[in-house]
């Protein structure tokens, strides 16, 4: 049970994320809330017989960089369970992108899992002139070429957690609904929504308050999480939209992720006291 408990927190955490973009036609925001040098810990919590217990930790990071001869800005997350549970479940998971300086949009993803004796590794490359990604599944003994037909504003799962910290919520009203377009594990997922809940006051765990913006993900029902069910998902309310706390409920119980780290914003953390 541990095993999958385990397993389930990482998947967790880097789809949590995702689902906060905005799958607008002006989905691409001139203005990113992010900047080289911006790094995030987080710390992964698990509720056991009644008690909160740390089983994982999360880091995000964002680099200059150059792919393809094009100036780019290097996202990426690795996340891995702590060493005291190495022994039961050891996991070592890497999401990373080039995004393109000039447009913003992702050139080429990978996604590198190591979860017990369970591996993925996959790269793509995207074509945003044809609507195509060209994968790299090297999963088996010898890498297996495709292709993925793909939409406006879709991304994939490491650009999505950046992007999505553009959207402008001020335009929406309470309760207010936000189609969204994923591309994960060669598929694209299209028109999932969040709903805007509002605004709130968040204490992190270096007992700092912050003011966030709230929305809550209506999740599918499947391998992680109950039917009928929500995420709730609280980022600053400020320039940089720093994701500070996640909430959820799962097959196998709760969880709750909190921002631990962070430094090199865009601006300043804006904290209440």
């Amino acid at each position: 049970m541990l095993i999958k408990q385990l397993n389930s927190l990482f998947k967790f955490l880097f789809i949590l994320l995702v689902f906060d973009f905005n799958a607008q036609t002006d989905c691409i925001s001139n203005n990113l809330p992010f900047i080289a040098g911006e790094e995030v810990i987080y710390d992964i919590e698990y509720l056991m017989s009644k008690t909160w217990i740390s089983a994982g930790e999360v880091r995000f990071k964002v680099e200059d960089s150059i792919y393809k001869n094009q100036p780019c800005l290097y996202l990426e997350g690795k996340g891995r369970t702590l060493k005291n549970y190495d022994w039961i479940f050891k996991v070592r998971d890497k999401y990373a992108s080039f995004i393109s300086k000039k447009t913003s949009l992702p050139i080429q993803f990978t996604r590198r899992i190591r979860e017990g004796d369970f591996k993925i590794d996959y790269k793509y490359d995207f074509d945003y002139d044809r609507n195509l990604a060209y994968i790299l599944d090297f999963n088996n003994k010898e890498s297996i070429k495709d292709t993925l037909d793909i939409i406006n504003c879709s991304f994939d799962i490491m650009s999505s957690v950046y992007f999505s910290r553009a959207i402008n919520f001020n335009k929406y009203q309470k309760d207010d609904t936000i189609p969204l377009n994923i591309i994960l594990d060669k598929q694209v997922y299209e028109n999932i929504n969040i709903v805007y809940k509002g605004k709130n006051k968040v204490t992190n765990q270096n007992k700092k308050s912050v003011n966030c913006i709230h929305f809550q993900i209506n999740l599918i029902e499947g391998t992680i999480f109950k039917a009928n069910e929500t995420m709730d998902v609280f980022v600053s309310d400020d320039t940089n939209r720093i994701p500070i706390y996640v909430e959820a409920e799962i097959l196998v119980g709760s969880i709750r992720v909190y921002s631990k780290i962070i430094k090199g914003t865009k601006v300043p953390m804006s904290y209440l006291d």
